[in-house]
């Protein structure tokens, strides 16, 4: 191979590396998706911890790693997760009830209940939807 082929290969790799390195947040988390959706789940779980890596004062990406998280029943992991987007979005409704669904998964239902009613307090347009997952850990609480 000729010294021009070698550094042309190089070239073309390093330019490759540099197009996928550039890919966006979104890109990656539509990819994971997909991968998701397909049963690759290692490789889904990468593209939700690069996403994360590449915005981490992003809510929304958070909100997305910490429910596939909690989908692979990695609760500990989700709930960290959760609440540094909280930390980010503190009037963030859908992180409050990804998080009191991380502590009912967790068996913490006075921690649940409290992450719901936060989102309740932070969005009220809530209160009707969550108002039956609420009566029943009322029911359990009796």
């Amino acid at each position: 191979m000729s010294v021009r082929r070698a550094i042309a290969g190089l070239l073309l790799g390093a330019a490759c590396s540099l197009a996928v390195g550039a890919e966006s947040a979104a890109d990656l988390l539509a990819k994971a998706d997909r991968l998701w959706a397909e049963g690759k789940l290692d490789q889904a779980q990468q593209g939700f911890e690069a996403a994360a890596r590449l915005e981490p004062a992003s809510a929304a990406t958070l909100l997305r790693l910490a429910g596939f998280q909690l989908g692979r029943q990695k609760v500990s992991e989700s709930i960290a997760t959760y609440q540094k987007a909280i930390s980010l979005e503190p009037k963030n409704s859908k992180a409050w009830i990804g998080l009191g669904l991380a502590y009912l998964h967790r068996s913490a239902p006075e921690l649940a209940r409290a992450a719901f009613d936060e989102a309740i307090r932070v969005d009220p347009s809530r209160k009707e939807k969550l108002a039956p997952l609420l009566a029943k850990l009322d029911e359990k609480k009796s």
